[in-house]
């Protein structure tokens, strides 16, 4: 459960910082900009960056790991069902075969 809020966390706050992306970087500045403003720009650009990598990066692993989680336990129902299909043809096979002997006798 927690891995599943995990992940939905991670995605919406993905699409929260792409839409706040001006807001949160802001305007780029003009050409002929002084140093210090580039600088402030570059930061804020390569800070924000770096966030939107991170919660991109948990969202994808935590959708890899839930769908491994869903495959397994996909896996396992599957494997009980068929047991189950197996025991109930046995079980069928055996009333048939005990129907089959009362009748000759």
């Amino acid at each position: 459960m927690w891995l599943r809020a995990f992940t939905t966390l991670m995605l919406l706050a993905t699409i929260s910082l792409m839409i706040a992306r001006p807001l949160i970087v802001g305007p780029t500045p003009h050409h002929p900009a002084k140093r210090a403003q580039a600088l402030a720009y570059s930061e804020r650009a390569l800070g924000f960056t770096a966030l939107l990598i991170l919660t991109v990066t948990g969202a994808g692993l935590g959708a890899i790991k839930l769908t491994r989680l869903a495959k397994e336990e996909y896996r396992r129902q599957a494997q009980e069902n068929m047991q189950a299909l197996i025991q109930g043809a046995i079980a069928d096979r055996e009333a048939k075969a005990n129907v089959g002997n009362e009748s000759l006798d």
